[in-house]
């Protein structure tokens, strides 16, 4: 997983320079919290990767746009990141428990 990241992240560089290797990074540290999640159930690797991504595309910019009008947006996709991890968390201990 992290040798295809990181040809990710160099392909993004060399075609896009600096501003695609941070975009290509935040993709892969906003999916992150749904892969774990996703690890607590019964499913392949490809489908955790795909699902966590477009759930980092989709459930993460909205709390943290949302988290956005009470606070300042760069502490707003800390918040959310904290919460989807603490989930991912959560759920391990819950599932762990069973």
């Amino acid at each position: 997983m992290s040798a295809t990241a990181l040809a990710f992240l160099i392909f993004s560089f060399a075609l896009f320079g600096i501003a695609g290797a941070r975009a290509v990074f935040g993709l892969m540290i906003a999916s992150l919290p749904f892969y774990i999640i996703l690890g607590c159930f019964n499913i392949a690797r490809g489908e955790k990767t795909v699902f966590s991504i477009l759930l980092g595309l989709t459930l993460f910019p909205s709390l943290a746009y949302f988290l956005g009008f009470m606070v300042s947006f760069r502490i707003a996709i800390a918040m959310a990141f904290i919460v989807f991890i603490g989930m991912s968390v959560a759920l391990k201990k819950f599932k762990a428990k069973k």
